[in-house]
């Protein structure tokens, strides 16, 4: 009876086979449906909350290792498997029919699906998993994994191993030693279950890992007869194993900082993406206007703080404090939240400047930087508690001292916005084919107010848009620095937040590593606008690569092997057309502005729409003049008129 009922709870066998199963073991018909009754009312009161059905905390399950799987993502809060058609991994699709919970989304190709994947949990907030097949899907996805472990995103991936148990280390077919061990520089938690028994507590662990913070990645696996094979288990709900810790700061750290703050000359605060993630931007608001500090950034996934506010003075362009326009006379730095990517020898803050670190990713602080003051902790508990610290302190001559700071401050992001306002001057501006400036423009006098860009157009500046987190427009920036996220992360965004307007900018070079998602965006009608920045080149690594050779050979002789995508041109809009996606090619700024009126009548309709701007190169040895193909039977040289 015990198995009966476990089974019945564990949804493995109807309410009419536990019935008749009741009768065989000499239940009578009124005795089973008591006993029915009863679990019936108990699994009401264990599965029924305020905000709908969950399920219970922990309960017993019977079934194949794929139903398990269903059933443990459910109880981990997932309502999207993103997954490329898997064959071992039938008897979990099997799963999926009785369980509409679980939306799966079959992507064509693994690693623009893992940054779909990545772009909804990035925009949501919520879990969701990447399923591929075997090592050799896995090996596909590991460019966004990577991407993943870079932006810290709570991406859980799966793959199994194509070696069944009894068979596993004789190099069959797709077979890998060590699969789990491939991926482990990349991941928090890297781990194969040793049987179907073990499949429940190794998505659970996997999860849990992921969203504890600093969050990451984790993958799991095991062999490919486990999702098939019958097993007992138990299904365990995610408040009973997750550990996101919400950790308060040290309160003698937080009166060290406060104390260093009121007494600095020109304190400046760093903001980066944990401050989004803990939804404190207007903490960080708060903060900023209490001492009358100018506001900088590093290299960040997010926007994370209004970059309409007078105390925001840009990011620093070369990953430094130093790099910065204004001020140049800080004494102390504020970090909250930033993961401070070094990209260079130098450190961000230069030694002899006071620092003071508030994150919660500990494993980065002090690493490079000297800094007096480590808070590690949620940064929207740190800054209420460096608020409150410094409202005690702040006398009346002190918040005098702010009010001129913030002076200072404003008259200096007043003359930086002028500057800026001056970029429709360019006697290029209405040139064809277009200059990125132009395009940029276009595109944010066309963006709703809260539309949410995901850029992935390489080193195009951003400007014109007026990032606000907090009821404005949202920036969603490629930080990992691996190719191809930019249409799949705007597919996930787009999934995530079905009521904004999401508009994905890509460099051409960036769009033909993952156009895949385009499919998606069709079929699931994810009314996404793509713009694609087409200048037949890969811009960012050409300059880069000839940053120090600056006046060698390929300047001198044009024939830049490495970085032109011309010769024949590639047509991209046409390439959306192959996946169901509507686009066109624009040359010049009407053109452009047409489009993008034709793309937001698409968007009201659920369609997607793409469009191809021809833009002109810019960077070391280019010139607009026009490109001949290459010299026949040297295919990788070009020449130029």
């Amino acid at each position: 009876m015990r198995d009966l009922v476990e089974k019945y709870l564990s949804k493995s066998i109807s309410r009419r086979g536990f019935l008749s199963n009741m009768k065989k073991v000499g239940l009578t018909v009124a005795a089973a449906k008591l006993v029915l009754s009863s679990l019936s009312e108990a699994e009401a009161q264990t599965t029924m909350a305020p905000s709908g059905a969950v399920l219970p905390p922990v309960k017993p399950f019977q079934g194949t290792g794929g139903a398990c799987l269903a059933e443990q993502l459910m109880a981990c809060g997932v309502k999207y498997v993103f997954g490329n058609s898997a064959s071992e991994d039938a008897a979990f699709y099997e799963a999926l029919v009785d369980r509409p919970q679980l939306n799966y989304i079959l992507t064509p190709h693994e690693g623009p699906g893992a940054a779909m994947a990545a772009g909804y949990i990035k925009a949501s907030q919520q879990p969701a998993i990447v399923m591929q097949a075997g090592a050799v899907g896995l090996m596909n996805a590991m460019g966004q994994l990577f991407n993943a472990h870079k932006e810290q995103t709570p991406l859980v991936v799966y793959s199994y191993r194509t070696d069944p148990s009894r068979s596993a280390g004789r190099d069959s077919f797709e077979e890998i030693a060590n699969q789990d061990q491939v991926v482990q520089p990349l991941t928090k938690y890297s781990w194969m279950a040793r049987g179907p028994s073990m499949i429940a507590e190794t998505v659970r662990h996997a999860f849990k890992t992921s969203w504890t913070p600093p969050h990451g990645p984790s993958y799991l696996t095991w062999h490919s007869d486990y999702t098939a094979e019958r097993t007992r288990t138990e299904i365990i709900g995610q408040s009973h194993f997750d550990t996101r810790m919400r950790v308060r700061p040290n309160p003698t750290e937080i009166e060290r900082a406060a104390r260093m703050l009121v007494e600095a000359k020109m304190p400046i605060l760093v903001v980066g993406d944990e401050i989004y993630k803990a939804k404190a931007v207007a903490k960080a608001v708060k903060l900023a206007e209490l001492l009358g500090m100018p506001v900088t950034q590093m290299r960040q996934l997010w926007a994370n703080f209004p970059e309409a506010h007078p105390l925001w003075v840009g990011g620093a362009p070369a990953g430094s404090l130093s790099s910065i326009t204004w001020p140049k006379n800080y004494d102390v730095a504020i970090n909250v939240g930033n993961k401070m990517q070094h990209n260079g020898p130098a450190p961000i803050v230069a030694r002899g400047i006071k620092f003071i670190d508030m994150r919660i990713d500990y494993n980065n602080m002090g690493k490079v930087m000297a800094t007096d003051v480590p808070l590690v902790c949620d940064v929207g508990l740190g800054l209420d508690d460096l608020i409150a610290a410094l409202e005690q302190l702040m006398t009346p001559q002190l918040r005098q001292m702010a009010a001129e700071r913030a002076l200072q401050v404003r008259q200096a992001t007043d003359r930086t916005r002028a500057l800026l306002k001056g970029v429709i001057n360019n006697p290029e501006w209405n040139n064809a084919p277009l200059i990125a400036d132009r395009v940029t423009w276009e595109v944010a006098q066309f963006a709703d107010p809260d539309a949410i860009i995901v850029n992935e157009a390489g080193s195009v500046a951003m400007h014109s848009f007026d990032f606000n987190p907090v009821g404005g427009r949202e920036l969603f920036y490629y930080y990992g620095g691996h190719l191809g996220s930019g249409v799949g992360t705007s597919a996930g965004v787009k999934l995530a937040r079905p009521n904004q307007q999401v508009i994905c900018l890509v460099g051409d070079g960036s769009f033909l590593f993952g156009p895949h998602a385009l499919w998606n965006m069709a079929r699931l009608e994810l009314p996404v606008i793509v713009v694609v920045y087409n200048n037949h080149a890969y811009g960012g690594p050409h300059s880069r690569g000839l940053a120090n050779v600056p006046s060698g050979r390929m300047v001198e002789t044009g024939h830049f092997v490495h970085s032109y995508l011309g010769s024949p041109d590639m047509n991209m809009a046409s390439i959306a057309a192959g996946f169901g996606v509507k686009g066109e090619v624009v040359n010049n700024p009407d053109q452009l502005k047409a489009a993008l009126a034709r793309a937001k009548a698409s968007t009201f309709e659920g369609k997607p729409y793409l469009i191809d701007v021809q833009v002109v190169r810019r960077g070391i040895g280019w010139t607009d003049t026009p490109w001949i193909p290459p010299v026949k039977g040297t295919a990788m040289r070009t020449k130029r008129v």
